[in-house]
């Protein structure tokens, strides 16, 4: 093609490309107009539900949590609704699911919600079912306590009376002891169940522990003072005994359900997480899609990036929510750790959302969304420090409890002390045995106010609370009466009634704070949390209601930009066009001249020049034609000099090879003849030296001609193998398909004899390939190579040798294995060298030291390789290799 053709069409190829550019810079505007009303009529609101799914699953989560806090069946009913909502928002997001990644995801969102949803309504069941039984637990409590006052008076009434101190020590004593004991490890058994009913702390063990002990002191009391026990006695332990036996089974069921409550939240806890996950996906998805979809029209506005800024603050808000009453619930750290970075996060998240409102001047949400948030997160955290102070009450409270039993068990023991010496009777009757009874009281009332003070934190009964301040009355009435009986006490009584009031202080605290909490957590934060929904939802409105204008905004520059693409086209195809006229006119006539010049000067004419002169690269290019003619010429003298002179050089090496060759013809013949005859007459002069003259030879002279006829045959078969060497060199009869197995059939005949005389286990694979080889030389690789492994195979051993091969690829590769004596390591080269041996001359391994070598050449003149793997003792194998071509 002419190089004017060359400039006009590449002008031309250029100037489509800029309106394919063009085109394309139209199309691609006009893509992301489109994008950008996909983006607002499906992706956007394909994530908008997708976060309203996982903030519907932080309150579905939360009424759980709420409702196991509080034990408020409201929550149940909220529980309900907020589950009906997140099945309202999924069915939302199943219109905006298209491509099969998220229909497998949304399949998963689908089946995990019902999931938990099994999970949630089985423990509202359960937690029902245990409140049931507490309430079976109360009416049993109420009947023990009933059964067990009418004992204590009893004991107490007869005590007060009796006037043999004998009796007192011996029955009235201990009888009292089991009737407190009992009393204490069933208070001690209710508090402990209820702890773990409610946060799955304490032991069931121990809960089972203190019911065997309370049914033993009872059986105790009954067996060993049954003979003096009245018929009412009798039958109030009776009836303690059975009532114990009736509140066994009430235990076991509430141990087992709050198991089962354990384990389903165990397993809430990962449908959860995957259920998070599997959100988080989904809307990695989305906001890929949109991205792809918005182009340059993501710089042309930031509202929707906010709307996934406001979603993820109110799913954020939602998860904080939840995981505080997590917190609330289980007094696990993990859970205040995560809920306080959680906060951070969302502090940034509020933080990014007001520089976008004020970048925007979309300010006036702002306040109502900060405030709320403020709100929510004041009442939270105070929700969390009531929570910590009802814990360190708690903790103060069981402190002062357990200090305050140690000093009346103390008294107590004191007084059975001087009860049982007895040193001034009148005093132990007046005196002692009334103390004894009020410190008994005491402790027993003491044991009361605390089990109704965890009666009413577990379920949250105001007849607990009021119950409290009465038994509180009551202590204190016992502890003053008790200081008028025995009025050397009087500084520990003074001591304990500190403590009792710090007891009483902890307990109201607990009480106060539980109902503090209580009250945030069921209303306060419920109001709190719709307020912020509503703000966070007249944001994202007022951001869709920006984007719509945003968009409308991009569809006009679009326009503008679209003119101008038009003009410059225009401007690009009127400079092409005079482009390619002045380059025709002033490029394209000079470069035919220097065409028309070249196609002399390659014609053969050297003498042709060129006479162009433009005062540009062409001149240059021109005079460098010149130039390089002139060159051609003499460099073309100068070579049919030398062609010359290596023609006659050539005739006279190959004159040289020629007389080589005859030289080396003639060195063999004279080996195989002028060598070989003078041995064998040698050798046969020998032969009748010791067969006629052998009696007229010493015994020495004997030796010497042995020696001489092995050397003889030595020599001779050495030359042999010398020949045998020099004619692999040269000949070659190269045949294509020989078949290995017939060869190695034929090889194994011709060695019949050797391997029969040792016994040899000769193992040959099956199935050999047929190769392109010279098959009487690799006959004799495969003879050699079977001949030195029965030669030097040891001698307390049965030869085994095996044949095999591998396909590897563009080679074969055939070995040769036996397990004979074995070659050490620095000998692997050297068995290959040409009269090599590795035994000395007259041992039992004889040879010439040239089967190896033979080998060697065979396999390279075919192209190949041949190696040597072996050990001293351990048996040697031989690979060599030949071509499949």
């Amino acid at each position: 093609m002419r190089i004017s053709r060359k400039i006009g069409l590449s002008f031309f190829v250029t100037f489509l490309l800029v309106i394919f550019l063009g085109g394309l810079s139209i199309y691609s505007l006009r893509h992301i107009y489109r994008g950008l009303g996909k983006v607002f009529a499906s992706d956007l609101p394909a994530s908008r539900y997708t976060y309203q799914i996982a903030i519907s699953l932080e309150g579905v989560l939360s009424e759980l949590n709420n409702f196991l806090i509080t034990g408020n069946e409201n929550f149940k009913a909220s529980y309900k609704r907020s589950y009906k909502t997140m099945q309202g928002d999924i069915s939302g997001l199943k219109r905006f699911i298209s491509e099969e990644e998220e229909k497998r995801l949304f399949g998963q969102v689908e089946n995990m919600a019902g999931d938990i949803n099994v999970i949630a309504v089985d423990i509202f069941k359960k937690k029902t079912e245990i409140k049931d039984l507490f309430k079976d637990i109360r009416e049993i409590e109420t009947q023990y306590n009933k059964n067990m006052k009418g004992l204590f008076e009893s004991e107490e009434s007869k005590m007060l009376k009796e006037k043999d101190i004998l009796l007192i020590q011996t029955q009235y004593i201990s009888a009292s002891t089991l009737i407190l004991e009992a009393k204490t490890r069933f208070s001690s058994l209710l508090n402990e169940l209820a702890d773990y009913s409610a946060k799955g702390k304490g032991d069931p063990a121990s809960i089972s522990e203190d019911l065997l002990v309370m049914e033993k002191s009872l059986r105790d009391y009954k067996n060993y003072h049954g003979y003096s026990l009245s018929d009412k006695e009798r039958s109030l332990a009776t009836g303690l005994i059975d009532l114990a036996g009736e509140i066994k089974p009430v235990v076991d069921s509430i141990v087992d359900l709050k198991g089962e409550v354990n384990s389903s939240m165990v397993s809430l806890l990962a449908k959860e997480k995957d259920f998070k996950e599997t959100l988080d996906k989904i809307i990695a998805i989305k906001k890929s899609g949109i991205s792809s979809k918005l182009g340059v029209g993501a710089a042309l506005t930031e509202d929707i990036p906010a709307i996934h800024n406001i979603s993820k603050l109110e799913k954020d808000v939602a998860e904080s929510l939840r995981l505080s009453g997590r917190y609330v619930l289980t007094g696990d750290e993990m859970y205040k750790n995560m809920y306080l970075q959680l906060r951070q996060n969302i502090d940034k998240e509020l933080k990014d959302y007001e520089r976008h409102a004020r970048l925007r001047g979309a300010t006036r949400f702002l306040g109502d969304i900060t405030e709320a948030d403020r709100n929510i997160m004041e009442t939270v955290d105070s929700n969390i420090e009531k929570f910590d102070e009802k814990e360190t009450s708690l903790s103060d409270l069981l402190s002062i409890k357990s200090d305050l039993e140690k000093k009346i068990d103390k008294l107590i023991t004191q007084k059975d002390s001087v009860i049982k010496e007895a040193g001034e009777p009148r005093k132990v009757l007046k005196e002692i045995v009334p103390a004894r009874w009020m410190l008994l009281r005491l402790k027993d009332e003491f044991s009361n106010s605390y089990s109704l003070v965890m009666n009413y934190l577990n379920e949250q009964e105001a007849q607990y609370k009021d119950r409290y301040s009465e038994v509180y009355f009551d202590i204190k009435k016992y502890l003053n009466r008790y200081r008028n009986i025995s009025d050397k006490d009087a500084a520990l009584i003074k001591e304990m009634e500190l403590e009792l009031d710090r007891f009483n202080t902890s307990a109201l605290s607990v009480i106060d704070e539980h109902d503090s909490i209580m009250r945030e957590r069921g209303w306060e934060l419920v109001k709190l949390e719709g307020d912020l929904k509503d703000s966070l939802g007249r944001a994202v409105e007022n951001e869709i209601s920006q984007i719509e204008r945003n968009k409308n905004d991009l569809r006009n520059r679009i326009a503008v930009i679209n003119t101008l693409i038009f003009l410059i086209i225009a401007g690009v195809a009127v400079i092409a066009v005079f482009i390619i006229l002045y380059a025709t006119k002033s490029i394209t006539n000079p470069i035919q001249k220097l065409y028309e010049g070249a196609g002399v000067i390659g014609k053969g004419n050297l003498d042709h020049r060129l006479d162009i002169k433009t005062g540009d690269e062409i001149e240059e290019l021109a005079t460098g034609f010149n130039r390089m003619a002139g060159e051609l010429k003499e460099l073309y003298t100068n070579l049919e000099n030398k062609v010359k002179e290596r023609t006659a050089q050539l005739a006279e090496a190959n004159d040289l090879l020629a007389l080589k060759n005859k030289e080396l013809d003639d060195f063999t013949y004279i080996v195989s003849h002028d060598l070989k005859e003078p041995l064998r007459g040698v050798k046969a002069f020998t032969k009748l030296l010791i067969e006629e003259y052998s009696g007229k030879v010493d015994k020495e002279g004997k030796e010497y001609l042995k020696t001489i006829s092995e050397s003889s045959s030595r020599m001779t078969n050495l030359i042999e193998d010398l020949l045998n060497l020099s004619r692999i060199g040269r000949i070659r009869n190269i045949e294509p398909g020989i078949d290995l197995n017939t060869l190695l059939s034929d090889v194994k005949k011709n060695l019949a004899y050797s391997l029969e005389e040792k016994k040899v286990d000769l193992k040959v694979s099956k199935n050999f390939p047929k190769v392109t080889c010279d098959r009487i030389r690799i006959s004799e690789i495969f003879s050699n190579l079977i001949s030195n492994a029965i030669k030097y195979s040891k001698k307390d051993v049965k030869p085994v040798i095996e044949i095999g091969y591998f396909d590897r690829g563009d080679t074969y590769e055939f070995y040769v294995k036996d397990n004979g004596i074995g070659i050490e390591k620095q000998y692997h080269d050297k068995v290959f060298q040409i009269f090599q041996r590795l035994h000395a001359k007259g041992s039992e391994y004889e040879g010439t030291g040239a089967g190896l070598t033979i080998v060697k050449k065979i396999v390279e003149n075919h192209g190949g390789k041949i190696w040597v793997e072996s050990e001293a003792g351990k048996g040697s194998t031989f690979n060599f290799t030949l071509s499949k071509k």
